[in-house]
């Protein structure tokens, strides 16, 4: 065989590859980065509101609506591979406007009695829900959030916390700063919607 024939046909064919286009890389199937997972913290409710529907600014039966500035709250719930996950229990649970938690043991003194501090919805064929709640207020301690779970088939599969962007005590939140990048996953970015705020935040399970 000739040597320097053979090495014309390797440069050849190395040229050849060098200018032919690649083959499309599949999409990936888990392209949706992961809600985080955050504590469940001390203060989900060790009882239930019989009133515990999506609307935690009315509580059935109460003169008045929640005090507080009104904030609608919706989202998808996906997977990794953006597919909504129909059917799921999205429940969420947060202080009222003076700090207090509600139904975790104890009557609230100095509460709001006509916010109803636990609400949950079921994600519809899309995988959306949507709340009507109040913006959270920091406590000492911690900046403004709003806990949530996910259950599905009786189990949770996820519990996590909301965050609202731009607030000033996310910097010195603990929890909030532990998330480093991530904090991106979970915090909401507010809007004005009529008399009230909106915020949008999908929730994607691993």
């Amino acid at each position: 065989m000739n040597p320097c024939r053979e090495r014309r046909r390797l440069l050849t064919w190395i040229g050849a590859a060098a200018l032919a286009p690649l083959a499309s890389t599949p999409a990936l199937a888990d392209d949706h980065p992961p809600t985080p997972r955050m504590t469940e913290g001390p203060f989900y409710p060790r009882s239930f509101p019989e009133d515990s529907d999506g609307d935690l600014t009315r509580v059935s039966g109460a003169p008045r609506g929640a005090e507080g500035t009104h904030l609608q709250v919706a989202g998808r719930v996906l997977d990794r591979a953006g597919r909504p996950r129909v059917n799921a229990r999205v429940e969420i649970w947060q202080c009222d406007a003076m700090g207090h938690y509600h139904h975790v043991g104890n009557p609230v003194e100095g509460g709001d009695p006509n916010f109803q501090g636990f609400g949950a919805v079921t994600t519809d064929a899309e995988g959306r829900y949507a709340f009507r709640t109040i913006k959270p207020v920091p406590y000492p301690g911690r900046t403004p959030h709003i806990h949530f779970t996910v259950v599905e088939d009786g189990r949770r599969r996820l519990t996590s916390q909301m965050f609202i962007e731009g607030e000033p005590g996310n910097a010195r939140d603990g929890i909030f700063r532990h998330l480093g990048a991530d904090a991106r996953l979970v915090t909401m970015k507010l809007a004005d919607a009529g008399k009230g705020l909106a915020g949008a935040l999908d929730i994607v399970l691993a």
